[in-house]
């Protein structure tokens, strides 16, 4: 590879390292949490220590949707 290359690579990783890098701070590292879903294992930082999915969209909805059918199926 060539040098023009290379340091195209680093200036598009630099903000992906530095990202990560911010995660880890003391101070945030309470915040870093796990998705609630079984079948993820995104982390995710959650400032309001609410949250339980990575995405309401994704993870969140499908364990609501097979709550409801899970209710609605005994009945």
């Amino acid at each position: 590879m060539d040098g023009q290359l290379l340091d195209a690579l680093d200036r598009m990783l630099w903000p992906v390292a530095q990202a990560a890098a911010e995660l880890l701070i003391p101070e945030d590292l309470g915040a870093v949490r796990g998705c609630a879903a079984e079948d993820c294992g995104w982390l995710f930082l959650d400032k309001s220590h609410r949250r339980r999915w990575c995405s309401m969209k994704s993870c969140g909805n499908r364990f609501k949707a097979r709550q409801h059918y899970a209710r609605h199926k005994k009945g």
